[in-house]
């Protein structure tokens, strides 16, 4: 069943391949996990939404994201990416970060927060099939009630997009 399923997949990319791709979704797999949907305004500009899980909770984000061609001698198919964007959410934890000290708390403490992110990444759009991967880099810093000012400057993740 697997298999066929795989199959009817694969026919389904190939007919579809030569469209011009618009739309794209997938998954991010780093500090900041998450399902994405990116959508491309022309070839060179984008915008993409990350609702992601860090901290017991779920944050939102928006990134505009620029890209150009990179390793032409390689292969066509490499982007580098490179952006910016803000995030809103919150966490529900028991531990969490005052300035340079960690707090550890008995049960759970709810804290909203909002932030600033940086983007760059490169990714690799395969030819003939609408499947895309990527290796990103998304350091943010954000505010929050009980953690007061957290940054994160290594949040690094793979990501596996659907081009459609």
């Amino acid at each position: 069943m697997k298999h066929y399923i795989l199959t009817v997949l694969l026919i389904i990319s190939i007919q579809v391949s030569g469209q011009d791709f618009m739309h794209s979704t997938g998954i991010r797999g780093g500090l900041t996990s998450g399902i994405t949907y990116r959508g491309y305004l022309n070839p060179e500009l984008a915008y993409e939404g990350l609702m992601s899980f860090r901290g017991s909770g779920l944050q939102f984000t928006i990134l505009r994201q620029h890209f150009e061609p990179a390793l032409w001698t390689v292969s066509d198919g490499f982007f580098v990416t490179y952006g910016y964007g803000g995030h809103v959410g919150f966490t529900n934890s028991h531990t969490h970060q005052r300035l340079f000290k960690t707090v550890h708390r008995p049960d759970k403490k709810f804290s909203p927060l909002i932030g600033l992110d940086a983007y760059m990444g490169i990714e690799y759009h395969f030819p003939g099939i609408p499947v895309q991967v990527g290796l990103d880099f998304k350091p943010f810093f954000e505010l929050s009630l009980y953690e007061y000012f957290q940054m994160n400057a290594w949040d690094v993740a793979v990501t596996l997009k659907y081009k459609f």
